[in-house]
């Protein structure tokens, strides 16, 4: 039986082929519909090829995800692989193969299009790569699957292997190139619409009005893989697929952003403004967003944009440095025979005014930039962040340049210091730059900043907690491993137990600044060869405190630039003295992130006389006035309801690979135990402490029967027996402790729609 939250889109008796497009490393483990797939879909419909896409909002363990798959009876299953997800891919298909060898399992994306060579050659267990587009060819290709058929090399837009060698057939043609265009049609209007069509029912997945891009961006492998060609939609189909999309808008009474996926919406202003004109006449409601290029609008664009729903819009600067937008072919080929730099400093010039205009008007503005390209010093990228810094902006995307294979820059980066190698799972990975691109201090409204504050609060959130943060539902999701080394065994076991898109946390012990880095790589890399399925793996370096608090710093890959540039933002204080919450209710902020109480509560003094003079009706309003106080350690012991660690959804782990379900309790196993027997034992200590205790007898109907309080039973119940109202009190406190928290991931979760 499929597990809660699994929703098939297509309901049929058979399922020839079910499709999968698993979280990256960093998103929620949420497994959704991807665009491209469901136009790859509709295509297969058309043809009578039955398909499912597996959409699961808590898709729970690895085995959980294969057992819900195999559950569809599938023949072929087909990934959408980006380098960001492809190790749940890998892990997934292993299980798929465990279990059923002779299902056929094929990889497509961009990564599979980019390195299908590597890929096949690393991964027996991949039996082929879809290449590019595959509306025109997928009927072919899966075909051949779902038969057991060999490829013949003249089947394009296909990878396999022949005779344990690697075929690779020619590269497919771009849908819509070689079609009979119907008049008031376009190229690509030969494509199902996937919504039309209704393999998508709403508009989540966002839309695409054209795809491909006329420029020689050096770096882009979007433009790689459309092959610099430009095809565009009808402004018909457009709209036909936002009136689809407003229409279940309105019946559903649901609000969310429609993301626009063009390489780059106004590539074609003139055609841009009679789309947005037929938006705007069509008065949709819709909310609209797009990534494209500044120096394709004015202003008069920009206001349609604005009639038509557009409220955010992102611009590519890359480099404010004319000679490396010269380098990139961001404006102008870098082989351009004339050497002045004057279309690439207007250029420049542009993005600052499309930036100001799309701010008068009301727009959330971002720009993105790439560090680290070619013929970049570090004084030409300090000059980009400086250049962003001068911009009314709301956020800038801070990234490192990338190196993809089918990129012009694959075949040239040598020249540039740049240096690439391939990866233990054989994809391509930019390891060097010309000058160390980590120096550089981001600048503010950089959108790794939330990145930060939300690995900070996760860390913060599951270290001291009494069940994970983030699920209602049955699983461990949140793993806590006190070792300074993280162990094969128990990567591995993890890999087992953990629930997709769960949170892992390493705290470590004092380590030397230079032996720091070659630790955390190597745990790193222990985490990544074992496919953890985690979000985040987060590593915890013990700072030495005088005050004796514990004191740490946060780190994971993708925010450890801000450990060197802005340590506060990633730094967390716990403490065992009561003094802060104290504090904290005489109304004097403090910097302490968590605090324990047990101690205080035996005598809350200060607690009661804020309770005496405050009237019960006027806490709600008195708590609003107040700072935010500290969070709790292991707040469940004090909240009403039952104890939360029961449902066992986090457990820690100590450096004899004892399993805990927190500091203070028994060990419940070891790493290698099945949750079943985990469970078991935990539910067995609770039953023996409530035993002890005679809490089948108690009247207090407030206490949560804590197995594990981390003070004394009698001392327990005894706080519980008389401290009715100060708890009452701390439940509210606990409640508006996680309010930061609480609004980071939900602007997470809204990020990630």
């Amino acid at each position: 039986m499929a597990r809660k939250g699994f929703h098939p889109i297509v309901n049929t008796k058979t399922t020839d082929i079910v499709f999968l497009f698993p979280p990256a490393d960093g998103n929620i483990g949420v497994f959704k519909n991807h665009l491209g797939v469901a136009y790859l879909r509709a295509a297969l419909a058309k043809e009578r090829i039955p398909t499912r896409q597996y959409v699961n909002s808590r898709p729970g363990t690895v085995d959980d995800v294969v057992r819900d798959i195999l559950d569809l009876e599938p023949a072929v299953v087909g990934f959408t692989v980006y380098d960001a997800n492809f190790p749940l891919s890998l892990a997934l298909t292993h299980g798929i193969k465990k279990r059923k060898p002779d299902i056929r399992v094929v990889f497509g994306g961009p990564s599979a299009s980019l390195s299908p060579q590597d890929i096949l050659k690393k991964h027996a267990v991949i039996d082929a790569c879809a290449i590019g587009e595959a509306e025109e060819t997928g009927a072919q290709i899966f075909k051949k699957l779902l038969a057991g058929s060999p490829f013949e090399e003249s089947v394009p837009g296909v990878a396999f292997r022949r005779d344990g060698a690697v075929v690779c057939g020619n590269l497919p043609p771009l849908v819509g190139t070689s079609c009979t265009i119907v008049p008031g049609q376009t190229a690509l209007d030969s494509t199902q619409s996937p919504y039309l069509s209704e393999i998508l029912t709403d508009g989540r997945t966002g839309i695409l009005t054209g795809r491909g891009c006329t420029h020689h961006c050096q770096y882009c492998c979007f433009a790689a893989l459309g092959r610099k060609k430009l095809r565009l939609h009808s402004i018909g189909r457009v709209l036909a697929e936002l009136e689809f999309i407003a229409e279940h808008q309105k019946r559903t009474g649901e609000r969310y952003v429609v993301a626009i996926h063009d390489d780059a919406f106004t590539l074609i202003p003139d055609r841009a403004k009679s789309l947005c004109q037929a938006v705007a006449d069509k008065n949709l409601g819709l909310i609209l967003s797009c990534l494209t290029r500044a120096d394709t609008l004015d202003e008069e664009l920009i206001r349609l944009m604005r009639k038509a729903g557009f409220a955010s819009l992102a611009f590519g600067l890359e480099s404010a440095a004319p000679s490396v937008l010269r380098a990139i072919g961001k404006v102008r080929p870098p082989d351009w025979p004339d050497p002045d730099l004057a279309l690439e400093r207007d250029f420049v010039k542009r993005v600052r005014a499309s930036v100001l205009t799309a701010k008068k008007f009301g727009f959330n503005v971002g720009v993105s930039i790439i560090l680290g390209l070619p013929t970049e010093t570090a004084n030409e990228g300090a000059a980009t962040l400086n250049f962003v810094d001068t911009l009314p902006i709301d956020f800038y995307m801070h990234n490192f340049l990338w190196v993809f294979p089918g990129t012009p820059l694959w075949e040239t980066h040598d020249r540039y210091g740049i240096r690439c190698s391939p990866s233990s799972k054989g994809l391509a990975t930019t390891t060097e730059y010309a000058y160390d691109v980590t120096r550089l201090r981001p600048r503010p409204k950089c959108s790794l900043e939330q990145d930060c504050r939300l690995v900070r609060s996760h860390a913060a959130d599951s270290l001291f907690a009494c069940r994970s943060p983030y699920s209602e539902e049955p699983g461990i999701s949140a793993a806590v491993v006190n070792a300074g080394e993280l162990s094969s065994r128990t990567a591995e076991w993890l890999a087992r137990i953990l629930d997709v898109g769960g949170i892992v946390i390493q705290i470590y012990p004092p380590l030397k600044r230079t032996d720091q880095n070659a630790v955390l790589n190597c745990d790193r890399l222990m985490f990544s060869e074992w496919l953890v399925p985690a979000r985040h793996y987060i590593q915890m370096l013990q700072r030495v405190s005088g005050s004796g608090d514990e004191r740490w710093l946060v780190t994971s890959s993708g925010i450890d630039l801000y450990c060197a540039h802005k340590p506060s933002l990633l730094s967390i204080r716990a403490t065992d003295d009561p003094v802060q919450f104290v504090n904290w209710l005489k109304g004097i902020p403090t910097q302490c992130t968590l605090c324990e109480v047990s101690d205080y509560l035996r005598q809350p003094d200060e607690l009661e006389q804020f309770l005496k003079k405050t009237d019960g009706n006027e806490i709600g309003t008195r708590l609003r006035r107040m700072p935010v106080p500290p969070g709790l350690k292991y707040p469940g012991r004090w909240l009403r309801g039952k104890t939360s660690c029961l449902s066992l959804t986090r457990i820690e782990i100590d450096r004899e690979e004892k399993v805990r379900c927190c500091r203070h309790g028994e060990p419940i196993g070891s790493v290698g135990d099945a949750k079943e027997a985990l469970a078991g034992r935990l539910a067995n200590l609770a039953g023996e402490a409530e035993q002890r205790r005679g809490c089948d007898k108690c009247p207090n109907s407030h206490c949560p029967r804590c197995p594990f309080p981390g003070v004394a039973e009698e001392t327990y119940c005894s706080i519980m027996s008389r401290q009715a109202r100060p708890l009452g009190f701390l439940n509210l406190a606990y409640l508006y402790s996680r309010v930061p928290s609480i609004l980071t991931i939900q602007q997470d979760k809204l990020g990630g729609d």
